[in-house]
C-alpha cells in the first residue's frame, strides 16, 4: 500500500464555463470503451473528478498510482512537459492558478 502514489489537482473555473470544463475533463479522461485508465497510462490505476461543497467553481482532479515511478514516466513524455493537448483546452476555463500535489498512500 505504501508504494501507491495520489495526486490532487486544483483549479476554479470562470463562471459560466463549469459545464464545458466538466465535458472536457470527461471527454478526455474517462475511457468510454470499457478499458481501464491503466490501459491507456501505465500505472494509473484510477482517477476521480471532484467539485467543492463550498466553492461550486472548484474542481478537484485527484488520480492514483500504482507507484511514484509510474506517475513520474509520465514526465518523460514529451507531451507531459505541456500536459498535452487537454490540458491546454482545459486552462482556457480556469482563473488564477492551478495547484497540484502529490502523496504517498499510507493506508486506506
Amino acid at each position: 500500500m505504501a508504494d501507491m502514489f495520489l495526486t490532487i489537482t486544483r483549479a476554479n473555473i470562470k463562471a459560466g464555463s463549469e459545464k464545458d470544463a466538466r465535458a472536457l475533463l470527461e471527454k478526455s479522461l474517462l475511457p468510454n470503451d470499457g478499458s481501464k485508465p491503466s490501459d491507456h497510462v501505465p500505472g494509473l490505476i484510477g482517477f476521480g473528478l471532484m467539485r467543492s461543497k463550498k466553492d461550486p467553481s472548484m474542481f478537484g482532479l485527484a488520480t492514483v498510482w500504482k507507484d511514484e515511478a509510474s506517475f513520474d514516466a509520465l514526465s518523460k513524455n514529451p507531451n507531459a512537459k505541456t500536459g498535452g493537448h487537454w490540458v491546454e483546452k482545459f486552462m482556457k476555463f480556469t482563473s488564477g492558478d492551478v495547484k497540484g500535489e502529490g502523496f504517498y498512500i499510507e493506508s486506506l
